[in-house]
């Protein structure tokens, strides 16, 4: 028995544990006017243009993002936090984009884009990392942050910066691929120095 379109779009909603955006529909070849008589039929709710979730969906914003722009990037200090390198919650969100990438015309005072014309330094060091939701998103990996973190350090407070390189040491300490991205970031030498201090010291 051929499956309908409204059971299509239920599979999808439920994959996608609660939440149905207009691009799902739109991928599985389906009219979108059927996204509104879903979404009226089981109580949705709107949270974004052409995004609907369960009325009782806790709203995880990493996730949300990155499925309305799907370029985005997180980076920066939530990229720090996702990978488990600070203990601050971030006030806004950090995102890296491609330039020229400008999804959105309203410019949002919670997200802070960063725009990269190279395409490999774009791509180099993305990862999958789990939001405090339990959802999967794309985010530079620790190796890749720490030499975006020594390349920006003004951007930073000490605080976070040292915590950041110590908790890396103890988490992850990769120092191959540590340095092969700061290589090809142009900071080795900057990351050798503040490396060489942190693991000599007591």
């Amino acid at each position: 028995m051929k499956e309908t379109n409204y059971e299509k779009i239920k599979a999808i909603f439920e994959n996608n544990g609660g939440i149905i955006t207009r691009k799902d529909i739109i991928k599985a070849d389906i009219p979108t006017w059927f996204l509104s008589d879903f979404s009226r039929r089981n109580n949705l709710v709107n949270v974004a243009p052409g995004v609907y979730v369960r009325d009782d969906y806790a709203i995880d914003e990493y996730y949300f993002l990155q499925r309305k722009y799907q370029k985005f990037i997180f980076s920066g200090l939530s990229s720090l936090y996702l990978n488990g390198l600070t203990d601050k919650i971030p006030t806004f969100i950090s995102v890296t984009a491609p330039q020229g990438y400008n999804p959105n015309r309203h410019k949002d005072p919670t997200v802070s884009i960063r725009r990269i014309s190279d395409p490999k330094i774009y791509e180099l060091g993305v990862i999958e990392l789990m939001t405090p939701y339990g959802n999967v998103v794309k985010a530079y990996g620790p190796e890749r942050i720490i030499c975006d973190l020594v390349k920006r350090r003004d951007n930073y407070d000490g605080e976070t910066f040292v915590k950041a390189m110590k908790m890396y040491v103890a988490k992850y300490n990769n120092q191959v691929l540590l340095f092969e991205y700061a290589r090809k970031l142009g900071v080795e030498k900057k990351v050798f120095e503040i490396f060489e201090v942190i693991t000599n010291e007591d």
